[in-house]
């Protein structure tokens, strides 16, 4: 018997499927995320297919999805457009479909049809622009960012740790008793919406719940529009598989249906256009070689980033508190900072010398983790300190200032001079990037005179760089600053907008940059 596989190369995973000369499914490869390694991920799991059924037997490899192009040239391959790919596949499986919602990493699309004749006609077609809100891809951005364990010299993101992470995020979404107001027109947008929400102390689980159907409302709003959907209505794709976005989908649609295979229909549908045109060829894997990622094509650059006037103690420890007498604890000042994505606390002595420390993230639990910053600090320091006075800054300010009847609340314009000039009283500039803020602050005799920051959009900050990061499968500790001084080209990247810098990320990857200089671009798209 003769193998058709059908392989769907998007922008977050790969999926493969193998028919045999009934049209049907012998085997569905398990979702896998590619994290940018595009051509090891393909190569592997085209290897356990022809394993399995013994590379003799495939009839046609044909590709789809926005990296398949590339693959399909490098493998002369055929190639089929993700939009009939996905609507065959999905017909095959749902023969009386009418409408279809498709929603994968990047891409969020509308497909309805009609049948005539035996045959089917697609009707109308519509789809999101450059924008990913509200797509597989953001949704995994906002697990990872709530998640407990992102940061930290061990960190790997794996497919079982993203996965998990993910999981947990919708399972506790699923806990909502009403769904926050959550506006999902922009990434940017919808994060500042989540992280003001958050520091007003709102339950996470209204607050995952109102992303999701603020997504659905956006879908509904935007690629719906004035369409009216007729039955039946099926979601497919990788945002498919999350229970809370159908919840929210059948707000509107209440007898929508997800399909069997619903994440593979693209790959399903790419074997079956091969299978009915009676396509027959080979693929040599040898060509799939580590030199392919690398393509021909010329990129714009810019100069290799060198580490010349940055002086950066990374041994930052403080002295052992072993010796100091309880019975004369030491007057001490606790500032807290809790930010977007971090919460940190310093003690500071008389002299304003830091005492001790503690560094963690916020996981959108402002209350909760200042709680336990306390519980950390009890713990380690006890009896042997008085505190004298609190002050709090940052987006969490008010409410964890209210929290700890704190002295003083600061705004982090003020908190920031104060800090640098207790370092340095020379200075007279200040750059700060935090998880979604940049700041300009400029001093004058060791007070502010001016400042300026980012609006709303978080381009370049911490948050977006750590994301990408992830999505590369990157460690943002560590890995991401060795990659991008490793590199000896950059590629220059749009600089106005998260959206675009991650479109053109996206673009030059699927092109085949090497990932060292697409981090050292994203290095001067920050700055």
């Amino acid at each position: 018997m003769a193998f058709d596989i059908g392989v769907d190369v998007g922008s977050v995973s790969v999926n493969v499927v193998v028919i045999d000369d009934h049209e049907k499914i012998v085997w569905e490869a398990p979702y896998v995320r590619h994290f940018g390694q595009v051509v090891y991920e393909v190569r592997r799991v085209l290897e356990e297919v022809f394993a399995r059924f013994g590379a003799t037997q495939v009839r046609s490899v044909t590709f789809t999805g926005v990296h398949g192009e590339r693959l399909a040239e490098i493998l002369n391959a055929p190639f089929e457009v993700e939009t009939i790919a996905q609507v065959t596949g999905a017909l095959h499986v749902a023969p009386d479909v009418r409408s279809i919602i498709s929603i994968g990493g990047q891409d969020a699309s509308l497909f309805q049809v009609s049948h005539r004749n035996g045959s089917w006609h697609l009707d109308a077609f519509n789809m999101n622009g450059p924008c990913a809100s509200g797509t597989g891809s953001f949704m995994d951005q906002q697990s990872a960012r709530l998640a407990s364990s992102i940061y930290g010299a061990e960190f790997e993101m794996t497919q079982e740790k993203m996965q998990k992470t993910l999981q947990d995020f919708i399972s506790l979404g699923l806990q909502h008793s009403s769904p926050a107001p959550v506006a999902c027109r922009c990434t940017v947008f919808t994060k500042s919406d989540m992280i003001h929400l958050q520091n007003k102390g709102e339950p996470l689980p209204n607050i995952i719940a109102g992303l999701h159907y603020g997504n659905a409302a956006n879908y509904v709003s935007t690629i719906v529009a004035a369409r009216k959907l007729e039955e039946p209505v099926i979601f497919i794709g990788g945002m498919a598989s999350n229970p809370l976005q159908l919840e929210a989908f059948r707000q509107y649609y209440p007898n929508l249906q997800v399909p069997a295979h619903h994440t593979s229909l693209g790959a399903l549908g790419a074997a079956l256009q091969s299978r009915r045109a009676g396509r027959c060829h080979r693929v040599d894997l040898q060509r799939l070689s580590e030199n392919v990622e690398v393509s021909g094509e010329e990129f714009p650059r810019a100069p290799r980033l060198e580490l010349r006037w940055t002086v950066f103690d990374v041994n930052d420890a403080l002295p052992s508190w072993e010796g100091w007498d309880e019975k004369n604890p030491v007057p001490v000042y606790l500032g807290v900072d809790i930010g977007s994505t971090t919460t940190k606390y310093a003690l500071i002595d008389e002299s304003g010398r830091i005492c001790h420390k503690c560094y963690v993230q916020t996981q959108g639990k402002p209350i909760e983790v200042t709680q336990n910053l306390l519980r950390t600090m009890l713990s380690d320091v006890g009896s042997r300190v008085r505190i004298k006075a609190v002050a709090t800054t940052g987006s969490g300010r008010n409410v964890v200032g209210d929290f700890l009847h704190a002295d003083l609340i600061l705004d982090e314009i003020t908190a920031h001079a104060k800090g640098a000039v207790a370092v340095d009283a020379t200075v007279d500039t200040i750059f700060e990037i935090g998880g979604q803020d940049s700041k300009y602050i400029r001093l004058e005799d060791t007070h502010p005179l001016d400042f300026d920051m980012n609006k709303v959009c978080a381009a370049g900050t911490g948050s977006f760089l750590h994301e990408l990061a992830n999505k590369l499968k990157i460690n943002i500790v560590g890995e991401f600053q060795e990659l991008a001084l490793a590199s000896q080209s950059p590629v220059s990247l749009a600089e106005r907008c998260t959206v675009f810098m991650e479109s053109d990320l996206f673009s030059y990857l699927q092109k085949g940059a090497r990932r060292e200089d697409l981090i050292a671009g994203l290095c001067y798209a920050v700055a």
